[in-house]
């Protein structure tokens, strides 16, 4: 069992280990001691049992304990699924010493967290991902969204758990697509300032999957970049933005699906179109984009080029949160596992990844 504290305002511990689902008691009473807990999860979530194992843990332990279980699915991290857990907390008349739960992946951490920051001017809420993705990235940082028809996470607020329960037994019942989506965050944190881990990565002799031994002690690596990076920049004005290598692409990608293609396979293909733009910009050799390919397709992340035009995903790009009036911020690769932010004009932006786009080949696992 691995422990990390975010020193921000209110201090919280990320807690990183086997079954602690089973014993969150051990992890959580402080927080539920004596208070209404309501936990928000989700069908797929529930069905493997999760849900029951963390109600019994806390049951004897809190005043009351309620549960809301939605469908899966990015869909769900929507303004009416916050009215139908606000309504539910009023109606339950939870106050501010109350708590809420997050038991999913980042579509339910999302929605959770950006619920627990309205409700009454804020509430306490705690974290327990069950996906890979969510465990190194979503989790973490204390940013919360819901997506509006207009864009991907423009509805949100910065607002901390008071603990995060990563408990990686849950790893083992994910489809191994979904494990795949997070290895995309995985390579991303790599990529932005981490070369050691990243050469770990080209040089596996097998791709990480949910049964690594070191699985582990790779998500420690992820949470103490990820909170290293928010002590510097809480509220995402300048260093915090590498965070989103590949992010400006996927979002809009995950949008003109609606959401069928995954936010991991969305993020791949942004890091790819955006590191060729760098090779392109004589920023970085061929090279270090020949391994991020490789890397990519090993786990399967770059098998489709959708059907969508430039134009089409430069109009939702226009909607992203990085962009100024006239501006964009872009994080692309200056080296093997470092990237920078640039920002530069609209036009040059657009006429950037038009190029780019058009020669984007869809690229098999090597």
């Amino acid at each position: 069992m691995e422990r990390i504290t975010v020193q921000v305002n209110k201090p919280y511990d990320i807690v990183i280990g086997k079954n602690l689902i089973d014993n969150a008691v051990k992890y959580l009473s402080q927080f539920i001691q004596k208070r209404k807990v309501l936990i928000i999860t989700e069908d797929n979530v529930n069905k493997h049992g999760y849900l029951d194992k963390l109600k019994y843990s806390l049951e004897n332990h809190c005043e009351n304990i309620e549960f809301l279980s939605l469908p899966p699915g990015e869909a769900q991290k929507n303004l009416k699924n916050v009215e139908l857990i606000i309504r539910h907390l009023a109606d339950a008349h939870f106050t501010r010493d109350d708590v809420l739960i997050a038991l999913g992946g980042g579509v339910i951490g999302d929605l959770v967290g950006f619920t627990a920051s309205i409700y009454l001017r804020g509430i306490a809420y705690i974290q327990v991902p069950t996906t890979f993705l969510a465990a190194i990235d979503s989790s973490v940082g204390g940013k919360t969204a819901v997506d509006i028809t207009q864009g991907k996470n423009l509805v949100g607020a910065f607002h901390h758990p008071v603990c995060v329960l990563c408990d990686t037994s849950t790893f083992q019942s994910l489809p191994t697509e979904i494990f795949e989506d997070g290895c995309s965050e995985l390579i991303k944190y790599a990529m932005i300032m981490n070369p050691k881990l990243l050469k770990e990565l080209v040089e596996r002799e097998q791709p990480l999957n949910k049964e690594s031994s070191d699985l582990p002690e790779i998500i420690y690596e992820c949470v103490k970049m990820k909170r290293d990076i928010v002590l510097k920049d809480e509220f995402d004005q300048g260093l915090r933005q590498l965070l989103n290598f590949g992010h400006t692409l996927g979002h809009a990608l995950e949008q003109r699906s609606q959401y069928r293609i995954s936010h991991g396979r969305g993020v791949a293909m942004g890091m790819a179109v955006f590191t060729k733009m760098a090779v392109t910009q004589q920023l970085i050799h061929k090279d270090i984009y020949t391994s991020l390919i490789q890397l990519l397709s090993e786990y399967h992340l770059l098998s489709e080029k959708p059907p969508y035009t430039s134009d089409q995903l430069i109009n939702i790009m226009l909607n992203d949160k990085k962009r100024r009036t006239h501006q964009m911020t872009t994080v692309l690769p200056n080296e093997f596992g470092q990237c920078r932010l640039h920002v530069i004009d609209l036009n040059t932006f657009q006429q950037n990844f038009e190029k780019e786009w058009e020669q984007y080949e869809v690229h098999q696992r090597y």
